[in-house]
């Protein structure tokens, strides 16, 4: 099949004053359902090309998942030239990572796209394309650099590194550095990210997005992990490492469901009658949520 890649989309997007989130899952935990995306979160918005927002765009569901049970489908239309989602609300860094993980079920259909934006337009633009081939876009040439390949069926993480300071950009395919870029422009704020595919027969899975300042992470090397959880895996009591007063503490299955909640403030949990398999542990501190999985034994 013979194929004209994409030119360069940035969608108009309508944003939100919510609080923004550093990590998304799609899991139970973070308030999402199975079933249209559309509406679960307000950060989270869909789209086609002709259309600022579409429902049964894309779905939370649980035939695959990288991070929990959960991952994000977004649905092949071959009506339509471009759709997806995308998110609003980004916490901004001096020094940002971005990351997410991604499925192609099979190779021969449609692009998968990744798109940030900030307020003077797009900055980063990679494609897992029908071929199997990983490219990174130019805005400025509106020209893709074919940097990799990779296999359908199979989970893969892309990571991007983004120093506003000296508009340097390196992109990770899981983990393995790939490419080093520059970014264009003197924006320093992230405004919108884009998760999509172009159309072409096949869906695409998306899960475990996360931003995360670079710059935090390299001042707090080498110091002890702000929440910890003991033992893991665990019998019967699962004990928590935490500093501030505990509020809530919530523990779910590997399908989402609430199966423990306690509220008295201890730092420990029992979970002596669960059955054995793997749990989330959701911990509520002051104005701050945690949350780590653990494996009952």
């Amino acid at each position: 099949m013979k194929k004209i890649l994409l030119s360069f989309f940035a969608t108009s997007a309508i944003f939100y004053s919510v609080n923004a989130q550093t990590k998304i899952s799609f899991e139970a935990s973070e308030g999402f359902t199975l079933g249209d995306i559309l509406g679960q979160n307000a950060n989270i918005n869909t789209f086609w090309s002709d259309s600022a927002s579409v429902e049964d765009t894309a779905e939370i569901t649980s035939e695959k998942a990288s991070d929990g049970t959960n991952s994000v489908k977004i649905i092949n239309y071959d009506d339509t030239e471009l759709g997806g989602i995308y998110i609003t609300n980004i916490p901004s860094y001096g020094k940002t990572t971005i990351s997410y993980d991604i499925f192609v079920p099979e190779l021969g259909g449609s692009d998968n796209m990744f798109m940030v934006f900030t307020e003077e337009g797009g900055l980063i633009n990679v494609d897992f394309d029908y071929e199997g081939n990983v490219l990174i876009g130019n805005y400025e040439t509106q020209e893709y650099e074919e940097i990799t390949t990779y296999n359908s069926n199979t989970w893969y993480n892309l990571k991007a590194e983004i120093d506003f300071s000296t508009r340097e950009i390196k992109y990770y395919l899981n983990n393995n550095l790939i490419h080093t870029g520059t970014a264009i422009g003197t924006a320093t704020t992230i405004e919108e990210i884009d998760f999509a595919i172009d159309n072409f027969g096949t869906d695409a899975y998306f899960d475990n997005i996360q931003v995360k300042d670079t710059t935090l992470a390299v001042s707090e090397a080498g110091k002890k992990d702000i929440f910890t959880i003991y033992p893991n895996p665990a019998v019967d009591v699962v004990n928590f490492d935490v500093a501030g007063k505990i509020n809530s503490v919530e523990v779910y299955d590997a399908a989402g469901k609430l199966v423990k909640s306690v509220n008295d403030g201890a730092k420990s949990v029992n979970v002596a009658a669960l059955a054995k398999g793997s749990y989330v542990v959701k911990v509520k501190v002051d104005n701050k949520t945690y949350t780590k999985k653990v494996i009952k034994k």
